[in-house]
């Protein structure tokens, strides 16, 4: 394997120290044997088995530690969403402005401020199953085949299952989002075509959100759209790929999910000139982090 780039080597010794933070202070996890095997494999391969690893253990303690704090859970989720995010760059960010996002369309269709509180809470880990994705297709820079499509397509299947079976409302919420935020609403979608309220809210509400976020992004095969663009595109589709009565709320709300976005783009500009700062003017993350790429 070629020799990685130092700051490569850093990123993912880090994400790997992250993860085994989470493991040995909030659980007492051991790390598994596994991990030590792979040194020769290099750092990528190290963190993508301490990453799934994690994933596993801390779903089934999360639901069985009952005397936890919510606020430790809630730490412990996000934890699980940046797992999610962390061999793509160009989607750094995209969990957490889903579940804002989320939540302000829960509020707007009427959903009860619990509810709408946990779908936002859920609404992060909608692509955890990503991480039992391949590296090859999940950083491939350009148009996937049709068959690695269908690899891609099977990480709502991988999701559920890291989710399932929990007693956990938070975690029950996850595991619908994670398997149904990719159906649409005249059941061209998947995995199973679900049609109109055959998929649960939740789920109807994240398609909306997802996609927004995803048009708005740049990515090595599209350019970004604008919000103007995006929000275009949402409410053309109007009953077609997505509920009606979300993208109503959704237009009703246009103004508060722009203001969230501006500032999640000031604050990634601000963390970018600190990471330069730090590193040196030179570094740039999505040039030594080879062509990371959504699904």
């Amino acid at each position: 394997m070629a020799a990685l780039r130092a700051s490569g080597v850093y990123l993912g010794l880090g994400f790997a120290a992250l993860v085994g933070q989470a493991l040995v202070h909030h659980w007492g996890v051991d790390v598994h044997p596994l991990a030590y095997t792979l040194e020769g494999a290099g750092i990528v391969a190290l963190s993508a088995a301490l990453i799934y690893y994690s994933t596993r253990r801390l779903v089934a303690d999360i639901d069985r530690t009952h005397e936890e704090s919510l606020e430790a859970k809630l730490d412990l989720v996000n934890r699980l969403a940046l797992a999610a995010e962390y061999r793509d760059e160009e989607r750094r960010g995209h969990n957490f402005r889903i579940g804002r996002t989320s939540e302000l369309l829960a509020q707007a269709v009427g959903l009860d401020p619990e509810t709408a509180t946990l779908i936002g809470q859920a609404a992060v880990l909608h692509d955890i199953g990503k991480i039992g994705v391949p590296d090859s297709i999940l950083s491939k820079p350009g148009a996937l085949t049709p068959d690695e499509r269908v690899v891609v397509q099977q990480h709502v299947h991988y999701g559920a299952r890291l989710l399932e079976g929990s007693s956990l409302p938070l975690l029950q919420m996850a595991e619908r989002i994670a398997l149904t935020h990719h159906e649409r609403w005249d059941g061209t979608g998947y995995p199973y075509g679900l049609s109109g309220a055959q998929t649960p809210i939740a789920g109807r509400i994240v398609a909306v959100t997802d996609v927004f976020d995803a048009l708005v992004s740049e990515r090595p095969y599209k350019r970004a759209w604008s919000l103007a663009e995006a929000r275009d595109y949402i409410l053309k589709e109007s009953g077609r790929l997505f509920d009606p009565e979300i993208v109503v709320a959704f237009g009703q709300r246009f103004e508060e999910i722009q203001a969230l976005y501006r500032a999640s783009e000031e604050s990634a500009e601000a963390a970018k000139s600190s990471l330069e700062l730090f590193l040196g003017p030179t570094f740039t993350p999505k040039e030594e982090l080879e062509g990371a790429r959504a699904g």
